[in-house]
């Protein structure tokens, strides 16, 4: 493929005022992809129709599909000639590499897009809690769920804020969270965490919250190919891909087992079919990395202050707020600090707007096999929390 680049840097033929001038061609009656080609190709390249090569000059760049009935011929003929089919494949690959090492910016970008359709009515945000606990195919009415492993209360509001205040048709939000959640703050994390600072909440808002310095991310080398708009091709390639998982986080080779978190050593079994003790080890490893944010009192205390702003916000559009903490195992309930749910409640009392808080614990309809690790659901326990919200005022 490397062969094709370096065959289209042969035929840039002048330069303007700096904008590099390549005249690319295609015979009109055999190439049937234009529309797509003036996609792929940056706004300074003329794209020329002609009807048969004998119009081609030694200076221009033919684009032809393998499907042309003359292709061998005029393959044999000329140096100058881009197989489309190729081009097309590597783009392809390259953009569907980008797409699933980038996995949760992109759903995130063109989850927005939906929630911000004229027939959307709710949306869902917060932690990984709604992201795995919310099936939307079951709720009866329209709602994007834009939740987000390791998305804060401070994203949540975000996002929230971003859109409600661009689709007037949402009525409903539902605030996903652990009753550890107001302690936390992504933007102060470290590691691999805090890159989803750099890779998805930043590209997308421009928005680092209290983080001074974000990490870089050299995974990709950028290309700067002088003929072809590699984030224009990008764009095209991975939201094909978002609309054929019809919008789902978990779709294809994505689902949640896959994506739950694994404790010990039989990582290919279900949570319901490990055995008690491998069940309270996990258990207890999980919670007590949730316990550690206890410490965090600055982050509880603007947590409850952006909460309340939101909820106002909310309030002021007519957009009723449903704040959920989602049900944990049994296992993971013994070890997480009794002294969390005693400070959720002391954060929603100091918010003075109109919320709907629901311990979804309370329900009392969850059991292992509801669960696809310690403390997320799995799809039949999104099932159930569906069919809660159906009917809740």
């Amino acid at each position: 493929m490397s062969d094709i680049f370096i065959l289209c840097s042969k035929f840039i033929n002048k330069t303007i005022k700096g904008m590099i001038i390549v005249n690319l061609c295609y015979i009109i009656k055999s190439f049937s992809q234009i529309d797509l080609l003036r996609k792929f190709v940056k706004s300074n390249i003329n794209i020329i129709g002609i009807n048969s090569i004998s119009e081609l000059k030694d200076d221009y760049l033919l684009v032809i599909s393998n499907k042309d009935s003359d292709f061998n011929e005029v393959m044999n003929k000329l140096t100058n000639a881009l197989v489309w089919e190729e081009l097309y494949n590597y783009f392809y690959d390259y953009s569907l590499d980008r797409y699933m090492k980038n996995y949760d910016f992109y759903h995130l970008k063109y989850s927005l897009k939906r929630a911000l359709k004229p027939d959307n009515e709710a949306i869902a945000v917060g932690s990984s809690y709604a992201l795995f606990g919310i099936e939307e195919s079951v709720l009866n009415f329209p709602c994007v769920n834009l939740s987000l492993a390791s998305q804060d209360i401070y994203y949540a509001s975000v996002i929230g804020k971003y859109a409600i205040s661009q689709n007037n048709n949402i009525k409903k939000i539902f605030i996903g969270t652990g009753y550890y959640s107001f302690y936390n703050d992504l933007s102060l994390s470290q590691g691999g965490e805090l890159m989803r600072l750099t890779d998805v909440y930043y590209p997308i808002f421009k928005d680092k919250h209290n983080c001074k310095e974000l990490p870089g991310n050299n995974s990709w080398i950028s290309f700067k190919y002088e003929i072809f708009d590699v984030e224009q091709i990008l764009d095209f390639f991975s939201n094909n891909f978002f609309e054929e998982s019809g919008g789902r986080y978990f779709a294809g080779t994505r689902d949640r087992f896959k994506s739950r978190i694994v404790f010990g050593e039989k990582k290919d079994a279900k949570w319901f079919e490990l055995d008690d003790s491998l069940k309270e080890k996990s258990a207890y490893e999980r919670a007590d990395s949730h316990n550690k944010a206890i410490k965090y009192i600055d982050s509880y205390k603007e947590n409850i202050n952006i909460m309340n702003s939101f909820v106002s916000f909310c309030n002021e559009r007519n957009v009723k707020v449903y704040l959920l903490v989602f049900p944990g195992t049994k296992f993971y309930k013994k070890y997480l600090l009794k002294e969390y749910k005693e400070s959720y409640a002391s954060a929603l009392s100091l918010i003075s707007g109109e919320i709907r808080f629901i311990d979804l614990d309370e329900f009392c309809v969850f059991d292992d096999k509801d669960f696809v690790d310690m403390d997320h659901l799995d799809e039949g326990g999104a099932v159930k929390v569906s069919w809660i919200i159906n009917n809740l005022n």
